[in-house]
C-alpha cells in the first residue's frame, strides 16, 4: 500500500474502505481528530475506538503511522477474529503492517505539494445590512437604535480576513533492501500543513526502522522502532462560543479590524460585552502543543522441535505532550493582568511482554490442527503537570518562564497506572482443507476492577466451510469460490478511568475562622464500588465468501447482531452517600446490520487493467436497557451565546439509538392577528410549535424524537484505471440516513447571516419561516427543534488521482534510476448533499450520546495536491 500525497493519518486511508468501518472527521484542523467506529458503539460512557496493532505491538497511538510505510491494514469485525486480543479488541481491531525490505538495495523519494481551499462559505451580511438589520430590530423591540446616524460601517468581512489558502506539504524517503535471510526497511518523513483558518498548522516528523534477520533454520528476530515529532498550532475546536470560528462568524460586520494607527479596533457589539476583536483572538493568543512518540518492539520465534515453535513479543511505547498558552498584553484579557501564561505537560508510558506456544500436527493427513497457547502482560502508567501564572513584565516569555509572572494561578499533578494479564488459548482445525475450525478462550484480568471482579473469561468460536469443490456447487457452473461462515464470541471492555472501584481523593481547602488561615486537606472525589466489573459484547456473526469467473469478480456478505451487557455507566445515588452518582454494571445495547464489499477486475489486458471496489453496510442500534434507577440519559449543546444556557438535544431512552435528537418539531412562525391556542402569549414572530401531545400548550411534553445522528448506511465505490504509463483512481465514499443539529445556522440566523434580511417584520416581512429574534426570547419551546435538524446524507469524491510513470526505456543511460512517478491528486472534490451547514461529516459533540452537532467547527476544506516519486536502485 503507497498512499502518499496529502493522506496523513490511517482514518483518512481507511474511510469509505471497508464495509462496516464508519470514519468522521470531528473537525478538520491541521491534526485534527477522526472517529473510527466498527459495527457500531457498543458502550454508553467507555471509548468506542478500535484497538490498533503496528506488527504486532498494541499501541493507542497507531492511527499515527505515516501512511507511507503502510504494507497492508486489515480490519477484524467479527468476535472471533478479535478473540486473541481479548478485552482490548472488544471494539474491533485495526491490523497495520508496515513495510519490510526485499530485493536489491531501493531507494524511494516522494515529495508533494499541495492547496486547500475552504469549502464553507457561509452568506453573511455586509456591515450596511448589519447595521441596519440591529437598529431595525431594536425599533421593533421598543428599544433605540444602537447605531446613530453618525456611526460609520467599516464593512469588514472577518471571515475572509481570517482565512487563507492553505498548503500542505509531504516529503518520504525510504531505503529497503532484503533477501532470504534478511530484510531492512528505514524511512523518514516530514508533513507540514498550514490550517485555512490563520494561525493554525501542523508540523509532524516521522522516522521508522524494520527489520528481519533469520538465524537458521530455527530461530527469526525481527525489530520495529518508530519515532514522531508533532508541533501544532493549536486553537480550541470544542464547538462552543470560546472557539475561533465563533467569534469570527459572529463578528459584527460593521465594525473595523484596526485603528487608524494600526492597533486592534476593540468594540462592544449590541448585546454582547465589550472588547471584541474577533481576528485579534485569533492571531495574538500563543496556542502550542508538542507531541513526541516513541515506541519499538522485538519479536522472536524459535522453532523448539519439530512443530512446536516459541514466540516472544515484547515492546514499549512513551508518548509526552507539552501544551502552552499565553494570552499576551496586546488582548484585554493579557493587558489586564500583565499577560497569562499556562502550561501542562503529559507523559505516558507502556511496556508490554506476549509470550506463546504454538503446536501443529496431523491425523491420517486429513484432520490438521494448530493449538496456541500464551499470556500477555502489559502495563500503563500516565503522568501529567500543569502550571499557570499571570503579571508578566514581557510578552516575549511567553509560557516559557513561568517563575517570571508575579501571580500563581494555580498547579496541579497527577500519576496513574493500570494492568493487564492475560492467559489465551487457541484452537484451529481443519478437515481435508474444507471444514475449518477455530476456538478461543481468554481470561483476561484488568487492575480497574475489584478483586472480586478482576478477571473476566471470554469465549468464542467459528465454524467455515469450503463449498466450492462439492459436486452439487461444481454443477451449478457459477461459484469459483465458495466459503460459508458463522462465529459466535464474547469480548470484554475496561476502558473506564483508572481506581474507580476505590474511594479516591482530592485536595480541599477551607478558611475555619475569621481572617484564620487557609486549611489544606483532602476529601473523598469519588464513590467506591467493589463490584465493578467488564462491560462484555456478546456477537453472532454469519458470512459468505463467493468468487465468480475465476475470481476475477469476488464478493463477501456478512449479517452480525451484537449485544453489549453489563454497560459501564454512572447512576445517580441518594445525596446521603455525599455523591450524586456512581460508576456501576447495568443496561445493554444492541447493534445488528448487514455488510457487502465487491471487488472485480473489470477489464485486463496486456496494456489495459480496469478495476472496480464498492462496499455498502446497514448498521441499526438501539438500547435494550438501563441499569436500575437510571431512566434516561441526556446530552446538551455549548452555549449558542454568552448570555444564553445550553439546553438537551439528544435524549437516551431504551428503545432509541445513542445520539438522537430530541426537542421541539417547527411549524413556522406566529403571524400578525394569528392566534395559536398552545401558545396563547406569543407575539406575532415568535416561533411556532407543534403540540404533540395534543394537550393543547406547549410544553417540555411535546418534544420528540428528530433523527438520528449515526447512519444508517455507509459506502465506498472506487475504480482505478491502469493504461500503460497511466493510471486513474476515482474513489466515492458516502453516508446516508442521518441528520445533524446545524448550530451554526441557529446562532448567525439572529445575527450576522443574510438569513436575517428575511426575518419577520410586522406588517412588512411576514411570509417567512425566520422568526424575529424569537427563539432566545419566546416563553414556549427552545432553539433545540427541527427547524436546524437536517438531513445530512451525501456522496463525496472523496480522492481524484493522476499519476505517470515515465517509460524505462528513458532512463536506459542513467545509472541507479528505476522508476519515475508523477501523480496529482484532489481530495473532496465534490459534494453532493442537502446538507447546508459546515459539512455533513463535521461533529464536534463527540461524546457517546452527544454527536451530531455542527457548532463552531474548524472550517471544511478542498485539496489539490501534485508529486513526484523517484525510485534509485
Amino acid at each position: 500500500m503507497n498512499l502518499g500525497g496529502t493522506t496523513a493519518n490511517i482514518a483518512q486511508a481507511l474511510q469509505g474502505k471497508a464495509a462496516g468501518v464508519q470514519v468522521q472527521q470531528s473537525n478538520f484542523a491541521p491534526g485534527g481528530a477522526m472517529l473510527i467506529t466498527i459495527r457500531g458503539g457498543n458502550s454508553i460512557n467507555t471509548s468506542n475506538a478500535p484497538l490498533y496493532v503496528v506488527d504486532g505491538f498494541i499501541s493507542d497511538n497507531g492511527n499515527l503511522v505515516n501512511p507511507n510505510d503502510i504494507e497492508d491494514i486489515e480490519v477484524l469485525k467479527d468476535a472471533s477474529a478479535t478473540a486473541i486480543y481479548g478485552s482490548r479488541g472488544g471494539n474491533g481491531v485495526v491490523l497495520i503492517t508496515t513495510k519490510k525490505g526485499h530485493g536489491r538495495v531501493s531507494i524511494d523519494a516522494d515529495v508533494s505539494n499541495g492547496q486547500q481551499y475552504m469549502t464553507y462559505k457561509p452568506s453573511l451580511l455586509t456591515g450596511d445590512q448589519y447595521t441596519a438589520i440591529q437598529n431595525a430590530t431594536a425599533v421593533e423591540d421598543g428599544n433605540p437604535p444602537p447605531f446613530p446616524a453618525s456611526f460609520q460601517s467599516a464593512n469588514t468581512n472577518w471571515l475572509g480576513a481570517a482565512t487563507q489558502n492553505a498548503t500542505v506539504s509531504n516529503r518520504s524517503l525510504s531505503i529497503s533492501s532484503g533477501d532470504q535471510n534478511s530484510k531492512l526497511y528505514v524511512s523518514g518523513n516530514y508533513l507540514n500543513q498550514l490550517g485555512v483558518l490563520k494561525n493554525t498548522g501542523m508540523e509532524r516528523y516521522t522516522a521508522r526502522i524494520g527489520t528481519e534477520k533469520k538465524l537458521n533454520d530455527d530461530i527469526k528476530i525481527s525489530a520495529n522502532f518508530y519515532g514522531a515529532s508533532t508541533n501544532e498550532n493549536l486553537q480550541s475546536y470544542s464547538g462552543d462560543i470560546t472557539a475561533p470560528l465563533f467569534s469570527i462568524l459572529t463578528a459584527a460586520p460593521n465594525e473595523s479590524v484596526y485603528n487608524p494607527d494600526g492597533t486592534y479596533h476593540f468594540y462592544t457589539a449590541p448585546g454582547n460585552a465589550g472588547n471584541l476583536n474577533a481576528l485579534a483572538n485569533l492571531l495574538e493568543p500563543t496556542n502550542n502543543l508538542e507531541n513526541k512518540l516513541i515506541n519499538g518492539n522485538v519479536n522472536l520465534d524459535y522453532q523448539l522441535i519439530k512443530n512446536l515453535t516459541y514466540h516472544l513479543n515484547a515492546g514499549s511505547e512513551y508518548s509526552g505532550t507539552v501544551a502552552g498558552q499565553y494570552t499576551p498584553s496586546t488582548l484585554p484579557a493579557g493587558q489586564a493582568n500583565h499577560g497569562i501564561a499556562s502550561e501542562q505537560s503529559y507523559y505516558t508510558f507502556r511496556w508490554l511482554v506476549e509470550n506463546y506456544f504454538t503446536y501443529t500436527f496431523k491425523i491420517n493427513d486429513q484432520h490438521d490442527f494448530t493449538i496456541l497457547a500464551g499470556t500477555s502482560n502489559q502495563k500503563d502508567v500516565s503522568e501529567s503537570l500543569s502550571a499557570s501564572a499571570k503579571g508578566f513584565p514581557t510578552d516575549d516569555f511567553l509560557f516559557y518562564n513561568l517563575s517570571a509572572g508575579s501571580t500563581t494561578n494555580g498547579y496541579g499533578s497527577n500519576k496513574a497506572q493500570s494492568t493487564l494479564t492475560d492467559y489465551f488459548g487457541r484452537v484451529n482445525y481443519a478437515y481435508k482443507d474444507k471444514l475449518l475450525a477455530t476456538f478461543t478462550l481468554r481470561d483476561d484480568g484488568s487492575s480497574k476492577f475489584g478483586s472480586h471482579n478482576r478477571f473476566g473469561l471470554f469465549p468464542s468460536g467459528a465454524l467455515a466451510y469450503r463449498l466450492a469443490d462439492e459436486s452439487f456447487i461444481k454443477n451449478l457452473n457459477t461459484f469459483s469460490s465458495l466459503k460459508a461462515r458463522v462465529s459466535y464470541g464474547i469480548t470484554g471492555n475496561d476502558r473506564i478511568p483508572n481506581y474507580q472501584y476505590l474511594s479516591t481523593f482530592s485536595n480541599w481547602s477551607t478558611v475555619l475562622g475569621p481572617n484564620g488561615p487557609l486549611q489544606i486537606g483532602i476529601e473523598p472525589s469519588t464513590l467506591p464500588n467493589p463490584n465493578l466489573k467488564w462491560e462484555s459484547t456478546a456477537q453472532l456473526d454469519a458470512g459468505l465468501d463467493m468468487g465468480f469467473l475465476n475470481d476475477r469478480l469476488t464478493a463477501t456478505l456478512d449479517v452480525y447482531r451484537k449485544v453489549t451487557s453489563d454497560l459501564l455507566i454512572s447512576i445517580p445515588i441518594g445525596q446521603q452517600y455525599g455523591f450524586s452518582s456512581q460508576l456501576t454494571n447495568g443496561g445493554s445495547i444492541e447493534n445488528k446490520g448487514i455488510e457487502l464489499g465487491i471487488n472485480s477486475t473489470n477489464i485486463r489486458t496486456t496494456d489495459f487493467q480496469w478495476t472496480t471496489s464498492f462496499n455498502i453496510a446497514y448498521s441499526k442500534q438501539k438500547l435494550l436497557s438501563f441499569a436500575p434507577g437510571v431512566s434516561e440519559i441526556d446530552a446538551s449543546t455549548a452555549n449558542p451565546s454568552g448570555t444564553v444556557s445550553g439546553q438537551q438535544f439528544t435524549k437516551l431512552v431504551p428503545g432509541q439509538e445513542l445520539g438522537e435528537l430530541y426537542g421541539y418539531v417547527y411549524e413556522g412562525v406566529i403571524k400578525t392577528n394569528e392566534t395559536y391556542a398552545p401558545q396563547p402569549n406569543s407575539k406575532p414572530g415568535d416561533p411556532k410549535y407543534a403540540d404533540v401531545n395534543g394537550d393543547g400548550k406547549i410544553t417540555p411534553a411535546d418534544r420528540t424524537y428528530l433523527g438520528n445522528t449515526t447512519p444508517h448506511y455507509t459506502m465506498g465505490f472506487g475504480n482505478t484505471f491502469h493504461y500503460k504509463g497511466i493510471d486513474l483512481g476515482v474513489f466515492f465514499q458516502g453516508a446516508f440516513g442521518y441528520s445533524l443539529y446545524d448550530m451554526n445556522r441557529l446562532v448567525l440566523e439572529s445575527t450576522t447571516s443574510t438569513d436575517a434580511l428575511n426575518r419577520f417584520v410586522p406588517g412588512v416581512n411576514e411570509n417567512t419561516s425566520v422568526p424575529r429574534e424569537g427563539y432566545f426570547l419566546s416563553t414556549y419551546g427552545s432553539y433545540v427543534n427541527s427547524r436546524f435538524v437536517e438531513n445530512a446524507s451525501y456522496v463525496r469524491l472523496k480522492s481524484l488521482t493522476l499519476g505517470y510513470n515515465l517509460p524505462k526505456s528513458l532512463f536506459t543511460r542513467i545509472r541507479h534510476i528505476q522508476g519515475l512517478r508523477i501523480y496529482g491528486e484532489a481530495q473532496n472534490l465534490l459534494t453532493i448533499t442537502g446538507y447546508n451547514g459546515t459539512d455533513p461529516e463535521v461533529n464536534v459533540h463527540t461524546s457517546n450520546i452527544g454527536g451530531g452537532l455542527d457548532f463552531a467547527a474548524f472550517p471544511a476544506f478542498r485539496t489539490f495536491a501534485a508529486g513526484i516519486r523517484l525510485s534509485l536502485q
